[in-house]
């Protein structure tokens, strides 16, 4: 499934530290995340609602944030599918338009996620949802019921928290967000299941994925030496490089758990943390025309992972009779021989510059693939995190800005 091949021996001396902690987080009765593929329950609920909401309705607006909406992104995303639309960010004039397709109401869904219940984005974005069903309705009360009320869903806790305390309101379905998983861990739970079952992917698949991740020991400490071995070269950037444009948004997973969970300012001997890198994505060979400029001759600073898909390398799509002069040497050559021809050279050129790259290439990108990256790079982050003393799992970064917010407003 997964073929990795590195380009630089790791001089690192904490091959028997990643083992140990491999094994922690493996083991770990604490983290929920490692035994969601186990949860049996939550798989079956969360595909029996996304597909309760795939047969009785035409569109699904999400509502969420962070781990609430890049997990969801990242597999509508996979899937191309356009019969769902996303609000996670407080831009009025993004969601005054994603708010013009409430005409067709009754064949709307809305579905509210938000882990701890209380995010003030999630809770303001309901609210102006509610104001605008009230304003198309006159302020009728039972019309509002009708029309918004009976349409929406849920995912929180099972906590006394403003979202689920609205979803026994008005008496709707509502999904838990395990209190031992994280949000930017909960992918692999109904907050990303459901929107995966409404778009009618394999969740049998994605979990089969998730378990052979758990499984594939030697890759993740393969992974894990070359990551230690490049923060010990001073590579302060990973750059994330996808040769597959459906994955931006896993890409956007991605840079959030790497950073909420590994840019921390103390550990937790609380003494100054280990400086991890910082996370960017790319894609080609798009980027090959942004920023590749600056990896190959700016400073050496960065460590590429170069992502490639035989799959798409190999599809059939071709042009019969090139009509150009530039395009004349690729009669009977597939789009993605291109392609591939695109990601080699820009391999081959960074390791010509001195610049430190890893490739990562699977023989096909489908459900299973996607579920066993969600679990590899949650593992991957965790197991850094824990090499180096590092708690993954909270964002105090985060929510010293929350704190400071109602001071602006």
């Amino acid at each position: 499934m997964l073929n990795l091949q590195t380009y630089k021996k790791p001089i690192t001396n904490e091959t028997v530290q990643i083992k140990s902690a491999i094994d922690s987080i493996l083991n770990s009765k604490a983290i929920g995340f490692i035994d969601l593929p186990n949860r049996t329950e939550l798989w079956k609920k969360s595909e029996a609602l996304g597909s309760e909401i795939r047969k009785n309705y035409d569109h699904l607006i999400v509502v969420g944030i962070g781990g609430s909406s890049m997990g969801p992104r990242a597999l509508a995303e996979f899937s191309g599918l356009t019969n769902i639309s996303f609000l996670d960010n407080v831009d009025s004039i993004e969601t005054e338009n994603v708010l013009k397709k409430i005409h067709g109401p009754d064949s709307l869904a809305w579905l509210f996620i938000s882990k701890s219940g209380t995010t003030i984005e999630v809770l303001w974005t309901i609210e102006l949802i509610q104001q605008r069903y009230f304003e198309l309705y006159n302020g009728s009360q039972s019309e509002l019921e009708k029309k918004l009320w009976s349409h929406t869903f849920f995912i929180t806790e099972h906590t006394n928290n403003s979202l689920y305390n609205l979803s026994v309101q008005h008496q709707r379905p509502c999904l838990e967000v395990p209190l031992d998983v994280g949000g930017r861990f909960s992918v692999l739970s109904p907050v990303g299941l459901v929107v995966g079952s409404y778009l009618d992917l394999d969740l049998d698949q994605i979990k089969s994925g998730a378990q052979r991740a758990l499984l594939d020991s030697e890759n993740l400490q393969t992974q894990c030496e070359q990551f230690l071995a490049s923060f010990d070269r001073n590579e302060s950037i990973t750059l994330f490089w996808f040769y597959c444009s459906r994955l931006r948004w896993f890409g956007g997973w991605l840079q959030q758990l790497w950073a909420e969970s590994l840019g921390k300012k103390q550990n937790k001997s609380n003494e100054p943390a280990f400086p991890f890198s910082t996370p960017m994505t790319s894609i080609g060979a798009c980027d090959q025309h942004s920023i590749l400029q600056q990896v190959v001759e700016g400073p050496k600073n960065k460590f590429v992972c170069v992502f490639r898909f035989k799959d798409i390398e190999k599809h059939s799509t071709t042009i019969n009779k090139p009509i150009f002069a530039e395009t004349k040497s690729m009669q009977g050559k597939r789009f993605g021989d291109l392609l591939k021809a695109e990601a080699l050279a820009t391999q081959k050129g960074l390791d010509i510059s001195n610049v430190s790259t890893m490739l990562y290439e699977f023989d096909r990108l489908n459900p299973e693939t996607l579920g066993y990256l969600f679990m590899s790079f949650q593992i991957i982050v965790s197991v850094l995190a824990e090499t180096k003393n590092v708690n993954a799992f909270d964002q105090p970064g985060v929510s010293l800005g929350k704190k400071l917010i109602p001071e602006f407003l």
